[in-house]
Formats: structure tokens, C-alpha cells, sequence
């Protein structure tokens, strides 16, 4: 007995070792699908730069959610920004259009901190559908506009050393102050363009895709029908509306035709009662 015992024994055990294995890969596997719904905080990144690099970042997030949270979301996401709850951030833009599956697009310029709180706040609830990071190496455009500017400034140095000398004639005087004020304006442009330059070095620019995820089958077959049957609705408005037209260019000409016909009728009768 104790010999028939013992395989029995093994195998049970075996059994229950591969159940409790099968479970726990059942629940692996449902962690990383819900995983894969519900993103983990910290997917987006903002970007600093290193030392002596030049690069202005850029994120794209397309995210996945109910149509019905599309502008709530949207508007947290503006309010937070705006607020600067996640560090410096500015709106460059916002879109949203309603409809069955509305959607919503927002444009920031933040701190690269800022970047990881604004995606994970947007990203709650949701679906990150698509994401993507680039970068644009401004090093040679700002090396340029700083030799500009320094070209700029000894210029008008020289110049301004020259309209300050006495005795100058009142002709070259004002062509020298024509000179100074166009070289002022050129170094306005170049200061401007080289903070441009520094604030995109030193921010992230992301931008949010708000889409409205599919909630069933039988809700896009429907609108599939509503927009068949509103597509049907504008082909017999053009239809008819075609036939309006055609009745109205053909019916003069039927209504001259028989009034023609009449008048060669009535001179039939005249000629056959006069014979």
C-alpha cells in the first residue's frame, strides 16, 4: 500500500507545483496587459542638456481615452501647466473638436521636470497609443548668432566713435545715425532670436494627442448606419435638386412646343372649314 501510495503522492504534488506556476504566469501576464493600458508614471521624461550641447527637445504623446473625458483631461492638463504645478510651464496652443469621438490637442513648453507630472496626468485612465521624442541640434545656430551679434556691436561701436568726433559735416552725421539706428534694429533681432534660441535649449516642447477610444462594435455600426443614412439623405437632396433644375430649363421649351402645336392645329381647322 505504501508503495502504490508514493506515485500518487508525486503526482498530486506535481499537480499542485504546476497550477500555482500556471497561476502565477495568468497573473504575470495580466499585470503586463493592464500594464500596457494603464501606463506607469515616469514613460515621458523631460530632457536637460549636457555641457557644451545644444539641443532643443521635442515630445509627441498620442493617448487613448473615453470620448466623454477628452475635455476634462485637456482642461486639467492647462489648468496644471498654467498653475506651474509640475515646474515652469507655458500653453502654446489648444484644440478640441466635439462630435461622437471628440478629440483634443494641447501644446506646452515646459521645464524638462514638468514634462513626466503634465504625460502622467494626462495619461491617467488612459491609453499611451504612440510617443515619440526628438531633439534638434541648435549648436551651429546659435554659435552664428553669436558672431552676429558681436560683429553687430563692433560696428556700432566704430560708428558711434565717429559720430561723436567734432566738427563732422551735418550730411555724414545723418548717414551715420542712419546706419547706427538700422544696426540697432539688426541687434534687436539678433537678441531676440538668440532668446528664442536659449528657451528652447532650456525647456521641452510636448504636445498632446487626445483621442477617443472605440468603446464597442455595435456603437461604430451604429454611426456607421446614422452616417449612411445621412449620406442617402444628401444624395436625394442633390437628386432632387438636380431634377428641379432639369424640369426648369426643359418645361419653356415644352410650353412653346405646344403652344405651337395648338396654333398649327387651329390654322388646320380654319383651312379645312374654308375649303
Amino acid at each position: 500500500m505504501r508503495t502504490n501510495r508514493f506515485p500518487f503522492a508525486v503526482a498530486l504534488a506535481a499537480t499542485i507545483f504546476i497550477g500555482a506556476c500556471a497561476k502565477q504566469a495568468d497573473q504575470a501576464a495580466d499585470a503586463a496587459i493592464e500594464a500596457g493600458k494603464a501606463p506607469t508614471a515616469g514613460q515621458v521624461a523631460g530632457q536637460r542638456n549636457r555641457a557644451d550641447t545644444f539641443l532643443a527637445y521635442e515630445h509627441q504623446v498620442h493617448l487613448r481615452l473615453p470620448g466623454a473625458q477628452v475635455a476634462p483631461r485637456v482642461a486639467a492638463v492647462r489648468d496644471a501647466c498654467m498653475a506651474e504645478r509640475f515646474g515652469a510651464c507655458v500653453v502654446l496652443g489648444e484644440e478640441q473638436g466635439a462630435g461622437e469621438f471628440p478629440q483634443g490637442h494641447l501644446k506646452v513648453r515646459a521645464d524638462p521636470k514638468a514634462i513626466g507630472g503634465l504625460v502622467d496626468l494626462a495619461a491617467e485612465g488612459a491609453q499611451i497609443a504612440q510617443r515619440s521624442t526628438t531633439a534638434e541640434d541648435l549648436g551651429d545656430a546659435i554659435h552664428d548668432n553669436s558672431l552676429r551679434q558681436r560683429r553687430l556691436k563692433l560696428q556700432h561701436d566704430k560708428l558711434s566713435e565717429l559720430a561723436a568726433r567734432p566738427g563732422g559735416k551735418l550730411e555724414d552725421l545723418m548717414m551715420l545715425n542712419e546706419r547706427l539706428a538700422s544696426l540697432e534694429a539688426e541687434l534687436v533681432n539678433a537678441e531676440r532670436e538668440a532668446a528664442i534660441q536659449q528657451r528652447r535649449v532650456e525647456t521641452n516642447l510636448l504636445t498632446l494627442h487626445f483621442e477617443s477610444e472605440v468603446v464597442s462594435v455595435a456603437s461604430v455600426i451604429e454611426s456607421d448606419t446614422r452616417r449612411a443614412f445621412r449620406s442617402l439623405y444628401g444624395i436625394w437632396d442633390t437628386s432632387f435638386a438636380g431634377l428641379v433644375v432639369i424640369v426648369g430649363a426643359v418645361l419653356p421649351w415644352v410650353a412653346f412646343v405646344v403652344l405651337v402645336w395648338l396654333a398649327a392645329r387651329a390654322v388646320k381647322r380654319r383651312v379645312r372649314t374654308a375649303s
